[in-house]
């Protein structure tokens, strides 16, 4: 398969569990939770079957944009089991560099 592997990404505003490789619901005072590696393989959004997964955008930092207001990097499909609406109101997104 195509593509590569990446660490160092954060999820914000969600927890990921590893056992099922999937989004769920975020732990009391966890803001922040380092994701493992993740396969990122490039896709034609138009042959992108994406069922049982949120496009989660990926952003250059916590702050979702630069000084030129650009941040969006891609959007990366995580599975779950729950309605991407509610990771969308929950502002779910992944940060390459996270804010201290």
């Amino acid at each position: 398969m195509d593509g590569s592997y990446v660490s160092g990404l954060y999820l914000e505003g969600a927890g990921w569990n590893s056992d099922l490789s999937q989004l769920e619901r975020q732990k009391p005072k966890e803001l922040v939770v380092d994701l493992p590696f993740l396969q990122v393989v490039p896709i034609e959004s138009s042959r992108l079957k994406s069922q049982g997964a949120f496009r989660t955008p990926v952003y250059t930092t916590s702050q979702r944009r630069n000084a030129a207001g650009v941040g969006l990097v891609f959007e990366a499909d995580l599975s779950t089991n729950i309605h991407a609406s509610f990771w969308a109101l929950q502002g779910v997104a992944i940060v390459m560099n996270k804010s201290d």
